[in-house]
Formats: structure tokens, sequence, C-alpha cells
């Protein structure tokens, strides 16, 4: 066995509560000045951080929008620097954390997360904004969160809509680091513990949304598919959400619970020695782990084909053709050919057959 493996710097925090120790988190770092982003969904979170910053608040934020737009990401880096904080504190979902990390990204100031939904993006060192119908994503160990701080609490009135779809956004993390070049054991371990995690809590939290072990449970995979994909990077899979979040502006959690199974169905002969492992965690056969994906996202409610989300057939040769020309490295070879097929599946919701 030989591998390398980066361990990535933070701290993290989860329990049902833990909303009240973000003033203690910004002490801990020693910071006085706080910039506050909260994304419309939070605002009631975002009042409740305020208060427990008081005159360490130098500034807040109230707009956050999915992919991060340059002109938005352009007009919040002006106000900061007009505040002139040492620290961003986000709360809200990947909109909020997106946007924090692209102004960390140029003012160079730690972040605090808290994180209300399950992307797990608040755990990697991943960015991307977006212009002129492209999302430009990359990597910098300066947008990485210093504190994660998840409170269960704080995700119960997420409604199923989001709940289920910002799941298999943190799944989807788990199932690519599998394929990855830089996957090793340790983030193959991570990557297996937090899709089981996270199978197992769904049903869960999608049937009793009050219950908040579950809630745990999710937040607990969420942050272990945050661990593995920052780690590994992203690839196919992340890459056509890409193209169709920023092409078309489909919902990016959305599309991940859409297309996973298929880009699963397409690479599972390159993670055939984790398949057995894989497919316990989902709690299906060995040779049915993109059908065990596509039955999670039916059994939930959640989407399962592009046209649900919106996209319109005749979009699909361009969306294929984008991804063509930008995604050219895979464990198994691709072409316009096979993206034309994993779309035109994705847009019908086919379930994928066993591998």
């Amino acid at each position: 066995m030989n591998f390398a493996y980066d361990a990535l710097g933070g701290r993290v925090v989860l329990r049902v509560g833990a909303l009240a120790m973000v003033g203690d988190e910004v002490e801990r770092l020693g910071c006085r000045r706080a910039f506050l982003i909260v994304d419309q969904a939070a605002t009631a979170y975002g009042d409740a951080i305020a208060a427990l910053l008081g005159n360490r608040l130098v500034a807040r934020w109230g707009e956050a929008i999915q992919h991060v737009p340059v002109e938005l990401a352009e007009r919040a880096l002006a106000a900061a620097n007009t505040a002139n904080p040492d620290v961003l504190v986000c709360v809200g979902g990947g909109s909020s954390t997106g946007l924090a990390k692209i102004l960390a990204l140029d003012l160079k100031l730690p972040v605090i997360a808290v994180p209300t939904t399950y992307a797990g993006s608040e755990m990697t060192p991943i960015y991307g904004s977006t212009g002129e119908r492209h999302k430009r994503v990359g990597r910098s160990a300066d947008v990485l969160p210093k504190v994660v701080v998840y409170d269960p609490a704080l995700t119960v009135s997420l409604p199923a809509a989001v709940t289920g779809p910002s799941a298999f956004n943190a799944i989807a993390h788990c199932v690519e680091a599998l394929w990855m070049p830089q996957a090793n054991p340790i983030t193959s371990t991570l990557a297996i513990e937090g899709v089981r995690a996270i199978a197992s809590a769904l049903p869960t939290v999608m049937a009793a949304p009050d219950d908040l072990d579950a809630r745990a449970a999710l937040q607990y995979g969420a942050c272990l598919a945050g661990m593995a994909l920052g780690q590994t990077g992203t690839g196919l899979h992340h890459k056509v959400c890409h193209v169709l979040g920023g092409t078309f502006n489909l919902v990016h959690a959305d599309t991940h619970s859409v297309i996973l199974p298929h880009a699963l169905a397409l690479n599972a002969p390159a993670i055939a020695p984790l398949l057995d492992r894989l497919s316990a965690a989902l709690g299906v056969r060995a040779d049915d782990a993109a059908g065990g994906v596509w039955d999670l996202a039916k059994a939930s409610g959640i989407p399962t084909s592009l046209a649900q989300l919106g996209l319109q057939a005749g979009d699909l040769d361009e969306a294929a053709h984008r991804c063509a020309a930008e995604i050219t490295d895979n464990p198994i070879p691709v072409d316009l050919a096979t993206f034309q097929r994993l779309l035109d599946a994705a847009f019908r919701g086919e379930r994928p057959a066993s591998t």
C-alpha cells in the first residue's frame, strides 16, 4: 500500500445549540472585526449571530446567489474592503459559503462557516464563481474555513425540496472522491462512511423532519463528504453539474440528484475494488450501486430527471458539446457521444441498469 495524504486544517463543532458558540469561535481566532454574510433563507440565524457578535460586527451582507455571480462578488468585495474586517462569518447554504470563499481568496481572511444545508462545501478548499454563462472553479488553501459550526437545529426548517437534493450533493462528493486520481485509502474510507451516514439518515429526515439525531447524522455525512472531496477534487460528475448550472442556471444541488446515478453507472468499472463497500453503504447489491442511488432519490421524493429541473430537450445538444469540450479527464474515456447518452438518460430520468 502506497499513498500520500495531506491533512487539511480547520476546526469542526457539531452539536445541537452550537449556534450560540459562534461568538466564542471568533474570539478563539483572536478576531475583533467580523463581516457577516447571510443568505436570504437564514435571516433569523443571521440576526442571532449578529447579536452574539455585538460590537465585533462591522458589516452585514444579505445577498447570496447560487454559483456566485461575478458582479455580486465584486459588490460584496467592495463592501468588505470598506468595512475592513479581520474575519468572515457566513451562515446559510452553499451560496453564502461560496461567496465567503471568493472574498477570502481576495482578502486572505479566515472564514467561520455556519452551514444550514448539507452540501459539505464548507469543508473544502474549492471555490467557484460564474460569469458569461460559464462557471470558473479553482482551489486554494486560503478559502478553506478555519472553523465550521454544525447545529442540527438550524436545518429543521429546511424544506424537503431543499433537504433531499442538498444531501445528494454531499453523496455526490463522496462517490466522486472514489474515482479521482488523488483518491487514497483514507479519502475512500471517509467517502464511504459519508455515504453510509447520509443514505441511512436521509429517509428518516424526509419522513420526520424534527428528528435532530438524523439531522446530525446528515451533517456528519456532509462533513465527511467535504473532507474527502477537499482532498481529491472534482471530476466528471461535478463538472457536468457545473455546465448545467453555469449555462442553464439549473439549481446546483438538484442537478446532483439527477446526474449522480448516471455518472456512477459510467464510472463504476473504474472503482470495482470499492463497489462492494459502496453498495453495502447504500444497502444494495454489489452490482447495483448506481441503481441504488437512483432508488434513494426516488424514495426521497427528489428529482430524477433533467426535464423535472426545467431543462428543455433542445438544450441537450449544447449541454453535451459543452461537457465534451470541458471534460476530457476521466477514468473511463469519454467523448461527445458519451455525454449525449448520459444527458439523454438523465433527461428522461431512466434508472441505470445493474453494472
